[in-house]
């Protein structure tokens, strides 16, 4: 099943012969920008989810600096930092090689500099990435592609 509105989206899979749980994502993008009230009422429907939070990019809204994640991003979804699985966006890449991403979310973020990576949950295998092609390869042949 899976509902989603502006930015956000909840998927549960349901178990299936052989499974025994199912299997809860929640997640969103353009996440916190420190001038709102969005990043706070998202976190707090967040908080009342369990499984996996997931980021389609965007985690912060300016210009990708450490600030802005250890400011704007972690007094609020910066909760759920230990059951997120993060996907960079271009707002990241506006300071040079998206280094404070890289930094905050550490090995969930794939390896810097490409970004793009997968993970399981449950039976499910997730692929996540990197769209951002002026900074990784993502065309034919590129190691993103195959």
């Amino acid at each position: 099943m899976s509902l989603s509105a502006c930015c956000g989206a909840l998927v549960v899979a349901v178990p299936v012969l052989g499974q025994t749980s199912a299997v809860t994502m929640v997640g969103a993008g353009d996440i916190a920008d420190c001038k709102g009230t969005g990043e706070q009422q998202t976190a707090r429907l967040v908080a009342r989810i369990s499984g996996t939070v997931f980021t389609v990019g965007d985690n912060v809204q300016g210009r990708g600096r450490w600030s802005e994640f250890t400011d704007c991003y972690a007094p609020t979804w910066g909760r759920f930092k230990n059951r997120t699985r993060p996907a960079v966006g271009n707002h990241e890449y506006y300071t040079s090689g998206a280094r404070p991403y890289y930094r905050y979310f550490g090995s969930r973020a794939g390896r810097p500099g490409l970004s793009y990576h997968s993970y399981d949950r449950g039976s499910w295998h997730v692929v996540v990435l990197n769209s951002n092609c002026d900074h990784v390869a993502c065309g034919a042949g590129s190691r993103q592609l195959e």
